[in-house]
């Protein structure tokens, strides 16, 4: 017969069982309202984020769980000043790393993918993930460029409204940004902002189509103060990460369908500006003939007026 004390260690090993699956789901969060925010605003926010975790945090699994807190914001006044200085304008959100702590600007949240707001929170549960899978002593280290690139990729679009369509021109004219320039921050120029989102995208995504999330990730974790994620990757594959970006950029220009689908979308851009040359080009030469008339007819009007039929000749 079962001893009393053999059926609580049974009882207790059975909760445990129970709860491992629980361990290891997404962590905590709380969200609060940070100013005149309405219940239902708060409560979508809290739904998003759930669902955002649920997806996301399985591809974290060496992550050291923390609390998340998530502050929505109407708009970006409600943002405290302390924030309001890492936002750039545009974003509708930001990640404090290691701080565990993310701010969403309602407002700035656009309807269309990928600028909606389940976009805006899955990119910065991105940073937060990282930040936590990395750990505290590589995650300053963490090349910003990596971190905004995991970003889009893992939340399902480019951001900013640029794409990698719009790079052809800037890689085949030697316009893009040095990646070592994006190391630790991302510039303020609007226009530079945009490719330095698109660069990110673009080449994290060529990479996690080449060599997988878990190696990004395991090179990510490497990371070290002189180098950042270049030193990490290099640990973790022994290649050098300017010959893979050399390949991207032959991917870029040759084999993603950008340029064909940059010439689709300009030609009628193209065929207009060329009509109007040549529009311009036309009104000058007729411009000229008519110049050419007016003068000639002026000339033989001078003559007629000096010599007028007649006339006789001086003796």
């Amino acid at each position: 017969m079962t001893s009393p004390a053999t059926v609580f260690l049974h009882r207790v090993l059975i909760q445990l069982l129970l709860a491992l699956p629980i361990c290891g789901q997404a962590a905590e969060f709380r969200v609060f309202s940070g100013g005149a925010l309405s219940d239902a605003s708060r409560q979508r926010v809290e739904r998003l984020v759930a669902a955002g975790l649920e997806r996301l945090a399985p591809m974290f699994p060496d992550a050291k769980r923390r609390p998340i807190t998530v502050f929505a914001h109407p708009n970006v006044s409600s943002v405290p000043e302390r924030v309001r200085g890492a936002i750039h304008d545009g974003t509708a959100g930001v990640a404090l790393l290691q701080r565990d702590e993310i701010h969403l600007i309602l407002d700035e949240a656009r309807r269309s993918p990928p600028h909606d707001l389940r976009t805006v929170v899955d990119h910065e549960l991105v940073h937060i993930l990282l930040d936590q899978h990395v750990g505290r002593a590589a995650s300053p280290h963490v090349s910003r460029w990596f971190h905004e690139g995991l970003a889009q990729v893992l939340s399902g679009g480019p951001y900013l409204g640029m794409s990698e369509d719009d790079l052809v021109l800037a890689t085949r004219w030697g316009r893009l940004m040095r990646f070592s320039d994006l190391h630790d921050r991302f510039p303020h120029s609007k226009t530079r902002l945009q490719r330095a989102y698109a660069q990110s995208f673009s080449f994290v995504g060529f990479l996690h189509r080449a060599l997988g999330l878990e190696l990004l990730l395991e090179a990510a974790k490497k990371s070290v103060k002189d180098g950042g994620f270049r030193v990490g990757f290099y640990e973790v594959t022994r290649k050098a990460l300017v010959l893979q970006e050399e390949k991207w950029k032959e991917y870029v220009l040759n084999r993603s369908g950008a340029a064909l689908r940059f010439v689709f979308e300009n030609c009628f851009a193209y065929v207009g500006l060329a009509a109007f040359v040549l529009l311009a080009l036309a009104w000058i030469r007729r411009s000229r003939r008519d110049e050419q008339a007016r003068a000639k007819l002026e000339l033989e009007d001078e003559v007629i007026e000096e010599d007028p039929p007649g006339t006789p000749p001086a003796p």
